[in-house]
């Protein structure tokens, strides 16, 4: 009996020793993954490839296949945010790399206008499902792991779009492959990135669990609350308190904020990024050698690079935060503004370098900022929610000012849009600092 009871301790120390080595592993391969599945050689050059080779026209593109992106992420969000707690993270991670396969499918192998749309609305599924690894990640570590990870997360992402817009312009200015090169390589990449995703060690819903019981007991310390003992009522669990824990997190002031300057710069980021090579293509007519990946590769090394800064900086976000977010909603209005008046394809790089760079450096700050300041592990939930709502914005963007069931805009008068809602934004926060101000002094009179 002796024996038996020795053996069983010492499987049970084993087997938590091998948790230890590969946890500690785990954070490379994670930046590893993020790497490979943003490694998307010939974004840049959609639009190009699409007018180009598959003889599509900007009106086509930009009224009828475009739109469906939006749509589709729109469509996607909603079932996202509520199964990716109870699915435990790697199912949804799988939805991702899958959305990147068929979206790259369709660009290398067919050219209907049908399959196109699909491939948009493929590619929003793809993009709503990025709340995942992020998810993942505040699942499987603790909280005074959540800057560091997320911030090794992102600048992962950014090199990973750096190496494969490198790599694009290398191709295009070299003459040795085409637009349909691009997109092949960017398929196998997606498959590499499978690979990837599947050597994620999975999490068990029994350490979710741990993880809400020492939260619980570290805040009401006497009190026993009854837990889920399998799978099946985990995910009720989850679905009972799913409401519960969207007020617990909202009711929070410091999350509705940055959760409010999330959504509505991730509405209007998102239209300028799906747009912007269109605005290219407009003063690049007759250009064989366009560096619009070399602007991308830009803007992600720069991002990965200050966004490493920025979790070494002891800054105080809870003091200086709502005043940063004044001064980037001013500079980015600045910045779309001269995007929309200017002929010069360098200035419109220099411009959208620096927007995209202050949007990816501040989206990594929104996040980790949110996460800390959680009081549940809904953290699928509330990125979801957030995702969701910076979706509904967008919609009603597309459907409002570029669809041609709406206003039908051109892009430069959209891009005029887009900057005064920066303004806008600038404008609710700065009136936000002055109401906190106004409170303290009367507080303290």
């Amino acid at each position: 009996m002796t024996e038996k009871f020795s053996s069983t301790n010492t499987h049970k120390t084993s087997v938590v020793s091998r948790q230890g080595r590969w946890i500690r592993f785990l954070p490379a391969l994670i930046v590893l993954y993020s790497i490979i599945k943003e490694f998307r050689v010939g974004t840049s050059f959609t639009y190009k490839y699409q007018t180009e080779f598959l003889n599509y026209t900007a009106a086509t593109l930009n009224g009828e296949v475009y739109p469906y992106y939006a749509y589709a992420y729109l469509f996607a969000i909603v079932p996202i945010l509520l199964f990716t707690d109870i699915l435990l993270y790697k199912p949804i991670m799988y939805l991702e790399i899958f959305g990147q396969l068929a979206y790259r499918f369709t660009l290398t192998f067919t050219s209907s206008i049908l399959s196109q749309q699909i491939g948009q609305a493929m590619y929003g599924i793809t993009d709503a499902s990025d709340i995942a690894l992020s998810s993942y990640i505040y699942g499987k570590f603790e909280k005074d792991e959540y800057q560091k990870l997320t911030s090794w997360n992102s600048a992962g992402e950014m090199v990973g779009k750096t190496g494969g817009y490198l790599l694009t312009q290398l191709i295009i200015l070299t003459h040795i492959g085409t637009y349909r090169t691009l997109n092949q390589i960017a398929f196998c990449a997606s498959c590499i990135a499978f690979i990837f995703c599947f050597l994620m060690p999975r999490i068990k819903w029994k350490h979710i669990v741990a993880k809400i019981s020492t939260e619980e007991s570290r805040k009401f310390q006497g009190t026993h609350s009854v837990f889920p003992t399998s799978f099946l009522e985990y995910a009720l669990y989850r679905l009972r308190n799913m409401k519960s824990d969207f007020f617990k997190n909202y009711s929070n002031g410091s999350i509705r904020k940055w959760s409010f300057w999330w959504a509505m710069t991730t509405s209007m980021s998102y239209q300028v990024t799906l747009y912007v090579q269109t605005l290219y293509g407009q003063v690049q007519v007759g250009d064989d050698t366009p560096l619009n990946a070399f602007a991308d590769a830009a803007y992600s090394f720069t991002s990965a690079v200050f966004i490493l800064l920025m979790n070494r900086l002891p800054i105080n976000w809870d003091k200086w935060g709502e005043t940063t977010l004044v001064t980037i909603s001013i500079v980015d209005t600045v910045l779309l503004v001269l995007f929309s008046r200017t002929n010069s394809i360098y200035l419109m790089y220099c411009c959208y370098i620096l927007y995209r760079s202050l949007y990816q450096v501040m989206i990594t700050v929104a996040q980790w900022n949110i996460a800390k300041k959680m009081v549940t592990d809904s953290y699928g939930l509330v990125l979801g929610i957030n995702s969701f709502i910076a979706l509904i914005l967008q919609s009603i963007l597309v459907r409002i000012v570029t669809d041609k069931r709406g206003l039908g805009m051109q892009v430069r008068e959209a891009y005029l849009v887009y900057a005064a809602l920066h303004a806008l934004l600038a404008l609710i926060f700065f009136i936000s600092i002055v109401y906190s101000i106004v409170s303290y002094l009367a507080s303290a009179g």
